[in-house]
């Protein structure tokens, strides 16, 4: 198994163990990431661009590796996705569960209970999807 798909199962198991202990923010930084870096593995593996050919894009159109990657997504979701109710929800989702991230990490605000099992919903939702349409 790919080394960073594997520690993307590990951040799910990590979020649902720091829900579990009351720990709510890192729990969301958990959420994400797990879904990141499946994504980054996604790319690489079932679109064909490899771990350096990403860093290169990243470097060429000067873009942060997570907008890169969720952008790169949203991109092929808008080819591959023919229900366009399922894909809208997917990119809704996949914007909505960066912002908690973003709201976990950086913003002085109390991340709540129902705030990091939201996260984790949209993670898994995710998950469950790429899973199922990416043949992983």
């Amino acid at each position: 198994m790919s080394k960073l798909r594997e520690k993307s199962n590990f951040n799910l198991d990590a979020a649902e163990y720091l829900i579990a202990q009351d720990l709510y923010a890192p729990s969301v930084h958990c959420s994400y990431y797990s879904c990141f870096q499946l994504l980054k593995f996604i790319i690489q593996d079932f679109f064909g661009v490899d771990y350096d050919a990403q860093r290169n894009e990243l470097r060429v159109n000067k873009q942060t590796s997570h907008n890169y990657v969720i952008q790169y997504i949203i991109n092929e979701l808008k080819q591959l996705e023919k229900k366009v109710d399922v894909r809208r929800k997917l990119i809704r989702q996949i914007s909505q569960l960066k912002q908690l991230r973003v709201e976990s990490d950086y913003l002085d605000i109390e991340i709540s209970l129902e705030k990091s099992r939201q996260a984790l919903t949209y993670a898994n939702d995710i998950r469950s999807y790429a899973i199922s349409n990416f043949h992983l």
